[in-house]
């Protein structure tokens, strides 16, 4: 078979079904947040091409008496909720994005409340 013969072939396509594209954002929603993939809800949307993602979960919180205050702007060191929920959003996209190959339009994410857990723990 030469190399022309291999590009008249057609080309197959790969298809990743919602249930398994609602694992993956479940899984990388829950380790940006810190929580468990079980206390994460996904719904997915079509976006023009593109894919909406709604995540709604708990955020994981370290005890106030246990964080170190930043000094400078009084709040724990690894920034505030809203801070951290910004952040996850955004590795939310990057990560789907990479890997499942999706272009991602959007994400919202909801939080549901906090799960306050020591910094040694796993939740």
């Amino acid at each position: 078979m030469t190399a022309a013969t291999v590009i008249q072939h057609r080309r197959g396509s790969t298809r990743i079904t919602t249930r398994a594209m609602t694992r993956v954002v479940s899984a990388v929603a829950a380790d940006a947040l810190g929580v468990r993939p079980s206390q994460v809800s996904v719904r997915l949307a079509d976006a023009d091409g593109g894919l909406d993602l709604t995540v709604r979960a708990p955020i994981r919180v370290v005890p106030l008496h246990d964080s170190p205050l930043d000094t400078a702007a009084e709040t724990p060191a690894d920034g505030t909720i809203l801070d951290r929920t910004d952040r996850a959003q955004r590795r939310i996209r990057g990560t789907v994005a990479d890997l499942t190959g999706a272009q991602i339009a959007g994400v919202v994410v909801r939080l549901t409340g906090a799960r306050i857990r020591r910094p040694d723990r796993v939740d």
